[in-house]
C-alpha cells in the first residue's frame, strides 16, 4: 500500500538570476548588435534611454520646426541582390511546367550549394517531395538547361559535360576526354589520352586548353554577395611608456534613465501605472549595471592579452606568443568561461591591422630551446617559405619540415601538411605543375 512521509533533503544547486544571465548576454555581444539589442529594449521600456535614440527624436524636432532638411539615410542603403535560388526560380517560371515539375525543379535549386552542384541524390529527393522517378528526372533535365551552363550537375564531370553540349564552338574531342579520361587530364596523363582516342599529342593540348576554360563552378557567379563590414570593438594605441587601450562608441554606449517618464508616473497616482514604472525602471538599471560591466570587462581582457603579446605589438605575427584562455584568466583571476565570452567574436584594431580576439590565442608548439612557438606564427613561416621557394622546384612537406627544424622549431610532417592545407596551398607536384 503507498503511503506518504515528510523526508528531509539537502540539495546544492546553483540559480541564475534572470539579471545575471542578461549580464552574460550583453557581455557575449560584439559592438554593432549591442546597440541592436539597445535600441530593441529602448523601445519595449520607455524608461530607458539611449544616445542614438535622443539623437533621433532632437533631429526630428528640428524638422517639424523647419530648421533642417528631410534627410532619410535609408535611401543610402544598395538593394539586397537576388539569390540563386530566386534567379533559377524565375528562369523555371519561364519554362511553363507542369506543377509538379516546377515544383521538384524549384525544390532542387534550393539545395543546390555555393558552386551550383546538386548534393541530394535523387532518391532522397524522391522520398522528399513524394513523387516519381520520371518527374525528378524531367526536373533534373529542366534545372540543367538553365543558365549559367552547368548549373545543377551532381559531379564536376557532369557539369563540364553539360557545358560541352551547350557550346556550339566546342572543341571536338573534350566531351571524350571529360567523359572517359577526366582522372588523366586531371593529372596530365597527355601519354594516356594520346593512345586512348588515337590523336596527336598537340590535339591533345589544344583539347586541354579548352578543358581548363570551362567554368568548375558555374553557382559563383549567381551568389548574392553581400559586403561584411568589420567594426572593431576596441582599438590599441602604442607609445614610448607601452600602450593604451579604448573602446569603440558601439562598445560603450551611452544610456541613461529617462527623467521624463519618472514624472509622468508620478503625476498619476495609480497603483498600475506604478507598478508598471517600477518593474520598467529595475530592468533600465539592470541594463546600465550589465553594459557597464562590460566595459570593465572588456577592458581587463583585451589590456590583459596585450600585456601577454607585447612583441605582437612591436613585430607583429612574428611576436606572436603561444597563449590560451587560462592563461588569461588566472593572470584576472576571472572565470575562463568569462573570457570566452568577451573574446567572443569581437575585433580588435591594432598598429598592424584588425584580428579577431581569438586569433590571439594560439597553442604552443616545442621549439629546440624550450621556448614554444605559436602555432599562428608557424604557419606564416610557413607561407613565408613556400612564397619564396623556387617554383621549378618547389618544397616538399618534408623539405618543409627540415627548414624549420633548422630554425629551431619541431614538427611532423603529418602537421605541416595539416597546416598547409589551412593556408589554402596545394602540394608541391601541384604547386609545380601551376607554373
Amino acid at each position: 500500500m503507498i503511503g506518504y512521509q515528510l523526508v528531509q533533503d539537502q540539495r546544492l544547486k546553483l540559480n541564475i538570476t534572470p539579471e545575471m544571465k542578461q549580464s552574460i548576454h550583453i557581455l557575449s555581444l560584439p559592438g554593432y548588435e549591442l546597440m541592436q539589442y539597445l535600441q530593441e529594449q529602448a523601445t519595449e521600456n520607455p524608461v530607458l534611454e539611449l544616445e542614438s535614440t535622443m539623437e533621433v527624436h532632437a533631429s526630428r524636432r528640428k524638422i517639424a520646426s523647419g530648421t533642417s532638411a528631410v534627410h532619410d539615410p535609408f535611401w543610402n542603403v544598395q538593394q539586397a541582390e537576388e539569390t540563386m535560388e530566386a534567379k533559377l526560380k524565375s528562369q523555371l517560371r519561364l519554362l511553363s511546367l507542369p506543377a509538379e515539375v516546377y515544383h521538384a525543379a524549384a525544390y532542387m535549386a534550393g539545395n543546390l550549394n555555393d558552386d551550383g552542384y546538386l548534393e541530394m541524390t535523387l532518391t532522397d529527393i524522391e522520398a522528399r517531395l513524394n513523387s516519381s522517378e520520371a518527374v525528378i528526372l524531367k526536373a533534373l533535365d529542366q534545372l540543367q538547361s538553365l543558365e549559367p551552363a552547368g548549373i545543377g550537375a551532381r559531379n564536376l564531370r557532369e557539369c563540364l559535360l553539360l557545358q560541352i553540349v551547350r557550346d556550339p564552338a566546342c572543341d571536338p574531342f573534350a566531351y571524350s576526354i571529360v567523359h572517359e579520361l577526366l582522372q588523366e587530364a586531371a593529372s596530365g596523363n597527355v601519354g594516356r589520352i594520346v593512345s586512348a582516342l588515337k590523336i596527336t599529342r598537340e590535339q591533345v593540348m589544344t583539347s586541354l586548353r579548352y578543358i581548363q576554360s570551362l567554368n568548375p563552378r558555374p553557382g559563383s557567379s549567381m551568389i548574392a554577395f553581400e559586403p561584411q563590414y568589420i567594426v572593431p570593438d576596441a582599438m590599441i594605441e602604442t607609445h614610448r611608456e607601452g600602450f593604451t587601450v579604448s573602446l569603440h562608441p558601439s562598445s560603450r554606449p551611452r544610456i541613461s534613465i529617462s527623467s521624463e517618464y519618472r514624472e509622468w508616473a508620478g503625476l498619476y497616482h495609480s497603483d498600475v501605472a506604478s507598478s508598471y514604472m517600477n518593474e520598467c525602471l529595475k530592468s533600465a538599471q539592470g541594463i546600465i549595471r550589465s553594459v557597464e560591466l562590460r566595459k570593465r570587462t572588456l577592458l581587463r581582457v583585451i589590456g590583459a592579452i596585450m600585456e601577454e603579446q607585447r612583441d605582437f605589438l612591436m613585430k607583429g605575427v612574428q611576436g606572436l606568443k603561444p597563449m590560451t584562455l587560462s592563461t588569461i584568466s588566472r593572470q584576472l583571476e576571472m572565470h575562463e568561461s568569462t573570457v570566452s565570452r568577451a573574446v567572443h567574436h569581437k575585433f580588435l584594431s591594432t598598429p598592424h591591422g584588425v584580428f579577431p580576439l581569438r586569433y590571439f590565442f594560439a597553442a604552443g608548439l616545442p621549439t629546440s630551446d624550450g621556448n614554444p612557438a605559436s602555432s599562428r606564427k608557424v604557419k606564416v613561416r610557413i607561407k613565408e617559405l613556400i612564397d619564396s621557394e623556387d617554383k621549378s622546384c618547389p618544397y616538399s612537406d618534408q623539405k618543409i619540415v627540415l627548414l624549420l627544424l633548422a630554425e629551431g622549431i619541431r614538427l611532423s610532417r603529418r602537421t605541416v601538411t595539416k597546416y598547409r592545407e589551412e593556408l589554402k596551398m596545394g602540394s608541391s607536384s601541384t604547386r609545380k605543375r601551376k607554373l
